[in-house]
């Protein structure tokens, strides 16, 4: 059976999956109002809560991805308002919401994710790299390398050395690699777009801990997935979109299959 597959490939059950922590749900950390983009979407408003995981579930074409990537000043937004912490912020590219806290976990890894010629290490290290260098002009190899080490070893990443170049690693490992650079600048809010998208079900399960892990940890976790069973294993709350509009947010207990591709629908 399925079930047997899976246990025997992860080792442990598929209801094992998806950790369960008592995460505390803290005060809103990422507060969106009445976000709009003209053909895009419109009158977007969420919170997502410290320690929080917010489900973002939809079909192709609702707008999910791009509403994250105007929160993360990939693109632009026409109105709206965005918080975090409660103070309004202006977000007018990614430098500006890496130093406000955020960070964002592309939809398509080898696009717009990874520097597919460059090392495990040089990809991991690229957003702390002006950390690294500091008021001295010099490049602080050692912490570099003693911090990607320590990602490697906590992620359990798959790499001969770090300085394997990353192409060579497989869908999952490179996955990892790209999770291990953003919790290296540790945000507060982590927008994770497809974070399982093409790895198997042994890095899956690994991931899965991982983002748990972060919320109990009191991370603000919105992950935007298209396989229902992910968003309904590890939500605290669903937001459904179709065609650029919000649709529903769920609680957990109220988040079901049908419900969930009810709202998706119209």
């Amino acid at each position: 059976t399925r079930q047997s597959l899976i246990t025997q490939m992860v080792g442990r059950e598929l209801t094992q999956l998806f950790p369960k922590f008592n995460n505390t749900i803290g005060e809103e950390v990422l507060t969106v109002r009445n976000l709009t983009r003209q053909g895009v979407f419109h009158d977007v408003s969420f919170t997502v809560r410290r320690g929080e995981i917010l489900g973002v579930a939809g079909l192709v074409g609702a707008g999910r991805s791009e509403v994250m990537e105007s929160l993360f000043g990939m693109e632009r937004f026409d109105s709206g308002e965005v918080l975090i912490d409660g103070a309004p912020v202006t977000i007018d590219s990614p430098s500006v919401a890496i130093e406000k806290g955020m960070a964002l976990l592309t939809e398509d890894r080898k696009k717009s994710g990874l520097f597919l010629v460059l090392s495990v290490l040089e990809n991991m290290s690229i957003v702390k790299m002006p950390e690294y260098i500091g008021k001295s002009g010099f490049v602080q190899h050692v912490k570099m390398a003693e911090d990607c080490m320590e990602q490697i070893r906590r992620l359990n990443i798959k790499t001969p050395t770090m300085d394997q170049i990353i192409n060579n690693l497989s869908g999952g490992n490179q996955q990892k690699v790209l999770i291990a650079r953003w919790l290296l600048a540790q945000p507060k809010i982590l927008i994770l777009d497809e974070p399982t998208r093409g790895i198997d079900v042994g890095a899956k399960a690994e991931i899965y801990h991982l983002i748990s892990e972060l919320a109990n940890r009191g991370v603000a976790v919105i992950m935007v997935s298209s396989e229902l069973p992910e968003i309904l294993g590890m939500s605290d709350r669903v937001m459904v979109m179709h065609e650029g509009r919000i649709t529903g947010i769920l609680e957990k207990d109220e988040a079901d299959q049908e419900t969930i591709l009810s709202l998706a629908s119209h």
